[in-house]
């Protein structure tokens, strides 16, 4: 499959890469890209080479 395939994230977590849960947590927090797909936000899809990226990025925390 092609990482440029728009999948659910069940399919995240079926790979392996990431939690379904945690995955819809990081939308919510805005630290994951994310396609709003249907005509009333039925589903979002990720495009796993974007979620492998944003997993790689250090987390921001505070300056020590």
């Amino acid at each position: 499959m092609n990482s440029e395939q728009l999948v659910t994230a069940k399919e995240l977590e079926v790979r392996g890469i990431l939690k379904k849960g945690t995955a819809y947590k990081m939308v919510a927090a805005k630290k994951l890209t994310h396609y709003v797909v249907g005509n009333s936000g039925g589903g979002i899809r990720f495009r796993v080479d974007e979620v492998l990226a944003a997993l790689r990025r250090p987390a921001k925390g505070p300056a020590q």
